[in-house]
C-alpha cells in the first residue's frame, strides 16, 4: 500500500509505503546489497532465513515498530523504520534507515528522513535518536541537515573486517511537544 509517491531530484519517482510481510524478501535482497558493504550497518551478516524474518516483522508490528519501503520503478532500493521504546523512555523513538548504492545521492535518505520526523511528531514522540558509523559523512550530513545533533561518540565502537575502526556517532533531535513538566 502506497503511503506517499515524490519526485527525486533527478526526476525519477519514489514511491514510500508501509512494509508489508510480501514486501520482506525484496527487502531482504536490498538490505543484503548494503550489508555486503560492511561500512554503514550494525548487521554484519546476511539475513537468508524468510521464517525469522517474518516473525520479526511481526513483532515489530506489535511493538509499534513502524518501517517504510522505498521502491523506484517497482524495485526496493531503501527503507527505515522508527522503533519507540518503552518504560520511562516511551517519549522517545530510534530512526535507522538503509539506501541501496545505486541509488544514493538522490535525495532519498533526506525524503525518508523528513518524512519519518513527521510521523513522529504525529505520534507524539518528543526525541528521535539514532547512530552512524564516523565513515558514514553522506549520512551525518543528512542528519545534520534535517536537524539533528551530536550528543556522544562511542570511540572504536565499531571494527571492520579488515581490522579498521569506526567511532559510533550518537545523534538526537527534540521534537516539539505540548506537555512539559520535569521533575
Amino acid at each position: 500500500m502506497v503511503y506517499k509517491t515524490v519526485a527525486l531530484k533527478n526526476e525519477l519517482t519514489v514511491s514510500l509505503g508501509w512494509l508489508q510481510e510480501s514486501d520482506l524478501p525484496e527487502v531482504m535482497e536490498a538490505l543484503n546489497s548494503v550489508i555486503r558493504e560492511d561500512k554503514y550497518l550494525l548487521i554484519d551478516k546476511e539475513i537468508t532465513d524468510l521464517e525469522v524474518e517474518s516473525r520479526w516483522f511481526r513483532e515489530n508490528i506489535e511493538a509499534g515498530v513502524r518501517s517504510l519501503v522505498a521502491r523506484i520503478d517497482g524495485k526496493v532500493v531503501g527503507g527505515a523504520g522508527l522503533t519507540p521504546f518503552t518504560g520511562k523512555r516511551a517519549h522517545v523513538a530510534e530512526f535507522g534507515i538503509y539506501v541501496i548504492k545505486s541509488h544514493r545521492d538522490l535525495g532519498l535518505g533526506t525524503l525518508i528522513l523528513k518524512e519519518f520526523i513527521e510521523i513522529a511528531k504525529k505520534s507524539r514522540f518528543e526525541t528521535i535518536q539514532l547512530s552512524a558509523f564516523s565513515n558514514n559523512k553522506r549520512a551525518i550530513h543528512v542528519y545534520r541537515k534535517c536537524g539533528f545533533k551530536k550528543c556522544g561518540k562511542l570511540t572504536r565502537d565499531i571494527k571492520f573486517a579488515d581490522g579498521a575502526y569506526a567511532d559510533r556517532i550518537i545523534m538526537e533531535k527534540l521534537l516539539p511537544h505540548t506537555k512539559s513538566e520535569q521533575k
